[in-house]
């Protein structure tokens, strides 16, 4: 047998030295004068020069806080073995000339006690900062804080500030993060301001008068200033320096102007929206503002660089005008778009926003000219897609001539004959069995004929089906009240 070896005859020096070698580490995990790159830290191996100093949630002595009196400190955690993250001891600095961008005016005049407000007075130290990246910025944290608060003319003046601001900028991608922001916050601020200078309606005739119900802004004044935002954004847009971002947000500026005038179109001069203090005159002056938008909107898009966002931005200022009901000037704006696709793509939605709306020779205008549009598409593929696109159009809004006559537009039998089967198709859901035989017959070539009538069939039967499957479920549903 060999000897026991030596630190086996001395076990209590033995667990001193493992008790030694196990506090070390520990301690240089948590001593805060070590380099943090020793540890969970940032990484940077910059030494925090505080030997010694105690941990967050303890007194100087090193004890903890398990007894602390109510309101005091919370507890720490960073003895645990859960790694707390970069920065978990950092705190900023108390920087006299930040602090009143992170403390807002509580309780200040106009205002109720405790609520949350943006003082003039905080621009005006904005703008004594001499970096004017900072200082747009800023700027633009304080216009996003007033339309939050409901301060518009503050943050108006704010988004004016940082547009100054952002020309003064040296640097290209600064600058060009600033004018991006300028473009989303003065979109914010358009329709916040469109948002509380609209007429306000009664649900009831007898209704009493509410002063919390009363626009906060006058409806001229706050289409003038949406306006102006609006124009702000597509000459900010316009010295974007990078020429990809410049495309894409003058056409963002030119989306916000037919969202606004589709606004205005729809709550300001709309009858269904009517007001006993607004009159005919305003309604029209506000229809003639509504117009005048969307046509400085099509001029801003003509000043779009890349051809992809200039067809983008015209293709909504035609869908806007569609949707709000102002018709003419949807298929006038879709029609000057110079892509034939593009070109097509927006008359279809238009026409089928006017065909729903029961504007049967407007849609039938626009039917024709999105026809013309598509067969002035040079590629087969693409003029297939879009014939399809059409086709399926007219089928949707029941204009079953038209959905034949435009059969014509494929560039291949193949795709003819597959439209050819979803009309007939349709003519069965829409219980048209009649005209649609009759259409076979006299149209059709022979050998298409056995499968238009079995698509016919499907359709019938599919109708059928459906409007059991309704009445099934207006039947359940009424039956507990049939029961009551």
């Amino acid at each position: 047998m060999r000897p026991a070896h030596p630190v086996t005859r001395y076990p209590a020096l033995l667990l001193a030295t493992l008790a030694v070698g196990a506090f070390q580490p520990a301690r240089a995990q948590n001593d805060p004068g070590l380099s943090s790159g020793s540890g969970v830290g940032t990484g940077t191996g910059r030494s925090s020069a505080v030997e010694n100093a105690p941990l967050p949630g303890q007194d100087p002595a090193g004890r903890g806080l398990e007894g602390r009196p109510p309101g005091g400190p919370p507890p720490d955690f960073t003895g645990t073995t859960a790694p707390l993250g970069p920065g978990v001891n950092t705190h900023f600095p108390n920087d006299p000339s930040i602090a009143p961008y992170l403390m807002m005016d509580a309780g200040g005049p106009g205002g109720p006690a405790g609520s949350l407000r943006i003082t003039p007075e905080m621009i005006d130290r904005a703008k004594a900062i001499s970096e004017p990246g900072e200082r747009g910025r800023i700027l633009l944290q304080i216009a996003r804080g007033s339309i939050l608060s409901n301060q518009l003319t503050v943050a108006h003046r704010a988004i004016e500030e940082a547009a100054t601001a952002a020309t003064e900028e040296p640097n290209q991608l600064i600058h060009d993060q600033l004018i991006i922001s300028i473009v989303t916050t003065a979109g914010l601020l358009s329709d916040a301001l469109l948002r509380e200078g609209k007429p306000q309606v009664r649900l009831f005739p007898d209704e009493a008068e509410d002063e919390k119900l009363q626009p906060r802004m006058a409806a001229d004044v706050a289409i003038r200033l949406a306006r102006l935002e609006w124009r702000r954004s597509a000459f900010m847009a316009q010295q974007t320096r990078n020429p990809t971002y410049r495309s894409e947000y003058l056409d963002r500026a030119v989306e916000n102007m037919a969202v606004g005038s589709a606004i205005i179109a729809l709550e300001y001069a709309s009858s269904t929206a009517r007001d006993e203090k607004v009159s005919d005159e305003q309604r029209a002056a506000y229809s003639g503002q509504a117009d005048d938008i969307l046509e400085e909107g099509a001029d801003t898009a003509q000043r779009i660089e890349r051809p992809i966002w200039r067809n983008r931005a015209m293709e909504r200022l035609a869908t806007a005008a569609g949707e709000s009901g102002q018709y003419e000037r949807a298929t006038d704006l879709a029609n000057r778009i110079k892509n034939a696709e593009a070109r097509a793509r927006a008359l279809v939605l238009v026409a089928e926003f006017q065909a729903r709306k029961s504007r049967d020779d407007d849609a039938t205008r626009s039917y024709n000219l999105a026809a013309e549009a598509v067969a002035s598409v040079q590629q087969r593929g693409l003029r297939g897609v879009l014939a399809g696109i059409l086709i399926d159009s007219l089928i949707s809004t029941g204009r079953f001539d038209d959905a034949r006559a435009s059969l014509v537009l494929y560039p291949s039998d193949a795709e003819r004959f597959v439209a050819m089967g979803a009309i007939a198709e349709s003519f069965g859901l829409r219980r048209m069995p009649d005209e649609a035989r009759s259409w076979i017959d006299r149209d059709v070539p022979t050998e298409y004929r056995s499968t238009l009538l079995r698509r016919l069939n499907n359709g019938l039967l599919r109708g059928i089906s459906e409007a059991r499957s309704r009445e099934f479920q207006g039947g359940r549903d009424a039956a507990p009240s049939r029961m009551e």
